[in-house]
């Protein structure tokens, strides 16, 4: 039975926990790595021998009996036998051995491609949870703000009815409250879609909580090397090592196709015992005979030449593909870094002059009015633009969160830390 909802408060490190131990996508992306590992294992062993049992009797003279020259009554069943036989295949050319590096060589790859799963996962989720606390502290500053508005209106209203203020000025302040509210109702909505959001990298059972983010979103400080994030994403970002991988893979598969050209011996042993016989055309004593065998394909038309170019063409491809993802990695990397460094810049100009010069007009404005040294629409119109450039710094520090989160998908860099 589902669990009651309920809203439980939530770090960047316990949600980031929760992801790995419960994600359900993770967890099915690990059967990937446990199928290849059995295959791997598989590739190690020996072909089976074959047993073969057989026995042979004779039907024509069974039960049927003669006199032979002295008189006497003998059966004419003919000899029957038993026979145990062996046969086991050999892999020649080498074909184990390529078989082996090629079920290590996928392994190895379908360990960096969930490795690269896990890796793009954190990200995902420090996006999700990024967002979580934008929305949040959206919230909180809309609501600050309608609250400021809702006190302003009150006393604008007890002003009109004493006929101190016009109503142009009071109805101007009272839609300016109502459009606040409007925008508070979409900011709240905005945010419980994002702590929602949060629970899609959970297990089954989050869907009945409701996860409040906990933390300060603080604007990256860190400065990179372009040239040095190319060289090290080429070296160790795990897609990329997962393509490797896969080209050494095929290369080995090119060799094991290579080495089946020449056809599997397969040896064989039988043992068979023969009984006696006294049958007068073919009688024979009993006796024990032991059969060795050597089975060889002949390899006249089908020298596994098609396979070859197969496997050829496949080695070939993956080298290309792992060439373009080099390419598009440098390319991420740079265009990641460009989009970065401009956000840290908007984060920089708004903890310049712009937020602190729209905070310190607005208290102004408010201590003006109240004091009857400003109009009610120089008020409002502060009040406008202080909310205006705190949504948009909370949207400027989002963006460089986000854009710092895809410099480290790009480079391949360990997770973002809060």
């Amino acid at each position: 039975m589902p669990s009651t909802s309920a809203s439980r408060e939530i770090t960047f490190d316990e949600f980031l926990r929760e992801v790995i131990s419960a994600n359900l996508d993770y967890a099915a992306q690990r059967y990937n790595v446990d199928i290849v590992k059995a295959d791997a294992a598989a590739a190690r062993l020996w072909p089976n021998p074959t047993l073969a049992l057989g026995v042979s009797r004779d039907l024509t003279f069974h039960n049927k009996f003669a006199f032979d020259e002295n008189g006497n009554l003998v059966s004419q069943r003919l000899a029957e036998t038993r026979s145990v036989g062996l046969t086991q295949t050999l892999d020649l050319a080498g074909k184990r051995r390529w078989r082996i590096r090629t079920a290590d060589q996928t392994y190895r790859a379908a360990a960096a491609s969930l490795e690269d799963f896990l890796r793009n996962l954190k990200l995902d989720a420090t996006a999700a949870f990024t967002q979580a606390l934008v929305t949040r502290a959206t919230v909180e500053q809309q609501r600050k703000a309608a609250g400021y508005l809702a006190d302003l209106v009150q006393a604008q209203r007890a002003r009109f009815d004493k006929g101190d203020l016009s109503e142009a000025d009071y109805l101007q302040s009272r839609l300016d409250e109502l459009q606040l509210q409007n925008d508070l109702r979409q900011a709240e909505a905005s945010a419980t879609a994002a702590q929602y959001a949060l629970c899609t990298f959970l297990g089954r059972d989050r869907g009945q909580t409701t996860l409040i983010p906990r933390g300060e979103l603080q604007p990256p400080a860190r400065d990179y090397d372009p040239s040095q994030l190319v060289a090290q994403a080429l070296a160790t970002r795990t897609d990329l090592v997962a393509l490797r991988c896969t080209r050494d893979a095929s290369q080995s598969t090119v060799r094991a196709t290579k080495a089946e050209r020449f056809p599997d011996v397969d040896l064989a042993a039988t043992y068979m015992n023969s009984r006696a016989s006294d049958n007068f055309i073919a009688a024979s004593p009993r006796f024990d005979q032991l059969e060795l065998g050597i089975s060889l394909p002949l390899p006249l038309w089908n020298r596994n030449q098609h396979e070859i170019r197969k496997a050829q063409a496949t080695a070939g491809q993956a080298q290309r593909q792992l060439e373009a993802a080099e390419l598009k990695a440098e390319v991420e990397i740079r265009t990641a870094y460009s989009n970065y460094r401009a956000a840290v810049g908007r984060v920089q100009q708004f903890q310049g002059e712009l937020l602190r010069g729209a905070e310190t007009v607005v208290a102004a404005r408010r201590y003006s009015y109240e004091h009857g040294q400003t109009s009610l629409l120089e008020l409002l119109e502060a009040q406008r633009t202080d909310n205006d450039v705190q949504q948009s710094y909370h949207d400027a520090l989002a963006d460089a969160v986000i854009a710092h989160i895809e410099l480290l998908r790009a480079a391949g860099l360990p997770e973002f830390k809060f």
